[in-house]
């Protein structure tokens, strides 16, 4: 037992402490290039950030076998692909920058803003009321809140 601030005794629980270190894991890199271990490792998760990409496109995009007849369709649906990457990293970023994935997933951001409404009656858009949690996103992300016109 360890006596910390004020005569306050703490215990150290060293089963925890056991059990966090007998899951801890290792990273071994080898290379003929690379001299520097911080720099190994930059490099290395920033090539894990890119395979991480690629793989979210596959699975989360529906881009895992392009199943298309020309290579004009193919290189159009890599190209929105990329678009679509580009845009979910920045959701991505964003939602771990303001904390948002304490409170919903990245799919539950998805569906809150596609529930967003506008109607046009006589030739004026009319959008329904924001949600409180619409609101959070759109002041998350920066952005103006659009107006809505009463009905």
């Amino acid at each position: 037992m360890l006596i910390c601030h004020k005569d306050t005794p703490l215990n150290i629980r060293e089963d925890v402490i056991a059990q966090e270190l007998a899951n801890a894991g290792w990273l071994v890199t080898v290379s003929n290039h690379i001299q520097d271990a911080g720099e190994a490792i930059r490099i290395y998760r920033d090539k894990d950030v890119v395979e991480k990409g690629f793989l979210r496109m596959k699975h989360s995009l529906g881009l895992g076998r392009l199943r298309v007849h020309t290579q004009q369709a193919m290189e159009s649906k890599v190209f929105v692909g990329f678009i679509a990457l580009i845009l979910s990293s920045h959701i991505h970023r964003i939602m771990l920058e303001k904390g948002l994935y304490k409170t919903m997933t990245m799919k539950d951001l998805i569906k809150t803003m596609e529930k967003l409404r506008t109607q046009v009656i006589d030739g004026r858009r009319i959008l329904f009321p924001l949600t409180k949690r619409q609101k959070e996103i759109f002041k998350a992300f920066d952005v103006q809140p659009p107006e809505f016109e009463k009905r």
